[in-house]
């Protein structure tokens, strides 16, 4: 099953394998003592980051160890199964990168994970390709994250911490995924795009889900010297132009809560080198990850 803007919903996700706690590359989990000495996002609480991290590696062991079956036994598995299994866990894997950097984790363990995310991205995206090489017609030619969907909030962030993390030469991997049956593109995506991917449309005057992102155009069309104002307003609008995104609220009604961050805004303050003084201590800008930027000299052309 699918929802209005093509994401598949209400499959189980079941490789049949025995979970053997494998433990792979995977960031460790942090004591309730260092959450609380480190922790970036306020509102997160410790018993959260806890079931939120320990449901996420279970999904990567689940996973893994489904794909490690023997061949015989892969083979009688159905397509949507191996969709709906490494889906969960790509999701997975951006939501604890969010997590990670809102409980406190060293900026360092964060970039080594990236990769490994990026692996399961690029998973997913084989097989549900498979997937929809063999469905009935009802079920062929959606995007893998739809840009109109809450698929957008996902992909922008793993752009942005891509970029944020001195992964950017990554990212021309990863723009196949995106572009896989999205029709129409998005202003900001392609601008932060183009930097690191040949050909992306940097000119694209649109942006699919509108608020907050299309405040972001402005930015990139202004001089240098505007730029910091315009941010600094971007930053103080944020939250409330949010208001129909996804996370919006989502402190308040659900254990899905990994933090309020406006990722795209620390990306673009890196990849335009724009003088940051003026809002660094912002809410919602992660001011540390502009530095680890700059710091490894990862924006565009490094």
């Amino acid at each position: 099953m699918r929802d209005d803007y093509g994401k598949k919903t209400a499959t189980p996700v079941k490789l049949h394998g025995r979970n053997h706690n494998q433990q792979g590359t995977r960031m460790r989990t942090l004591n309730e003592q260092d959450f609380l000495a480190r922790r970036r996002e306020a509102r997160l609480s410790y018993a959260i980051y806890l079931e939120s991290k320990e449901s996420q590696d279970e999904c990567y062991d689940m996973v893994a160890t489904g794909l490690q079956q023997p061949a015989h036994v892969l083979q009688h598995i159905p397509p949507e199964n191996f969709m709906t299994a490494t889906r969960e866990r790509a999701w997975d894997g951006v939501d604890q990168l969010a997590l990670a950097y809102s409980a406190g984790h060293a900026l360092d363990e964060l970039r080594a994970a990236y990769p490994t995310i990026l692996g399961y991205w690029l998973a997913f995206a084989r097989h549900d390709m498979a997937f929809d090489a063999q469905a009935g017609e009802a079920e062929q030619g959606f995007p893998h994250f739809a840009l109109p969907g809450d698929g957008y909030e996902q992909v922008n962030r793993m752009v942005c911490l891509g970029i944020l993390l001195g992964w950017g030469s990554l990212l021309p991997r990863l723009a196949p995924v995106i572009d896989f049956n999205n029709h129409d593109k998005d202003g900001l995506l392609e601008r932060l795009l183009a930097y690191f991917v040949a050909g992306r449309d940097a000119a694209w005057p649109t942006c699919t889900r509108q608020l907050p992102y299309v405040n972001t155009l402005k930015i990139f069309a202004a001089d240098k010297e505007a730029r910091p104002a315009l941010m600094q307003a971007y930053l103080q609008q944020w939250y409330e132009a949010s208001r129909h995104e996804p996370y919006y609220d989502s402190h308040q009604r659900d254990t899905s809560f990994w933090g309020y961050w406006s990722w795209e805004a620390a990306a673009i303050t890196c990849v335009l080198d724009i003088d940051d003084s003026s809002y660094r201590g912002a809410p919602f800008y992660p001011a540390d990850l502009v530095a680890l930027c700059r710091r490894q000299g990862s924006g565009p052309g490094a």
